[in-house]
């Protein structure tokens, strides 16, 4: 006569001790995995819902992107480019050589030194295309400013020439450089420079004036060589032989 047990899970652990554990528990088992499944997807849920708060701080702004308040860069979340952008923004930049030669526009804000500006580019799109190209340095992405180092002139060497003279010449160089550049609308006709620490150099123009053969002109620089770009050297030549005949700047006191 077999006897049947009025438990659900009767013990037979001695004769099949792994295949009756097995076979009663694995319903609860189920149970308690999908449980435990459930609980670490609303977490995650949780935690994605959160993490653009933390990781990407600050309001998007018209153009889908924003600056990053832990490093002080712009990046774009939802950029879509449209006609009226791209149009717009030819008017601001143009590439001649995409990634590394172009024409820029802008505002000169700041003179850095004997040779060196800020420009203020008074639009996102154009501003952020070139600016991604240039060393964090170089740039300002809060104020939209970028930095123009001047092509084929370097008052600071020809300053450093003529020792005697070499801080009131800089000086100088700096003073007249601020009362022909500040506030004013230039052109840029640039070329990335300076690997792992890039920045811009170029031509820079007030209308058709050409900033940089000014300097020369006026004795505030010698003609540098080493440049790639040589399309001017006949003019810079020209200008620093003027100088020269007119005892304009350092040829005065040479």
């Amino acid at each position: 006569m077999i006897l049947h047990s009025p438990h659900p899970c009767p013990d037979r652990s001695r004769a099949f001790p792994r295949r009756a554990t097995a076979l009663c528990c694995a319903p609860a088992a189920r149970h308690a995995s999908r449980g435990a499944a459930a609980l670490a997807g609303l977490l995650a849920a949780l935690a994605l819902a959160a993490a653009p708060a933390t990781a990407h701080p600050g309001a998007l702004d018209d153009f889908g992107g924003h600056i990053d308040e832990r490093t002080g860069e712009y990046h774009y979340h939802h950029y879509r480019p449209s006609k009226d952008i791209d149009e717009l923004k030819r008017e601001y930049l143009q590439w001649v050589h995409f990634p590394v030669q172009g024409t820029i526009r802008g505002k000169v804000v700041s003179i850095g030194g004997a040779a060196m500006m800020w420009l203020f580019v008074d639009y996102r799109p154009a501003y952020q295309d070139l600016a991604q190209h240039l060393a964090k340095e170089n740039r300002d992405d809060r104020k939209e400013l970028l930095r123009v180092d001047l092509a084929h002139v370097s008052p600071e060497e020809t300053g450093a020439r003529n020792p005697r003279f070499e801080e009131w010449f800089l000086g100088k160089v700096t003073h007249e450089l601020k009362l022909k550049l500040l506030e004013q609308d230039v052109t840029v006709n640039f070329y990335i420079v300076g690997g792992s620490a890039s920045r811009l150099r170029g031509m820079v123009f007030i209308g058709k004036e050409s900033v940089n053969l000014w300097l020369v002109h006026n004795g505030w620089s010698y003609y540098m060589l080493g440049d790639p770009d040589t399309e001017y050297e006949k003019r810079f030549r020209d200008a620093e032989g003027i100088a020269r005949r007119d005892k304009a700047g350092i040829w005065q006191i040479r």
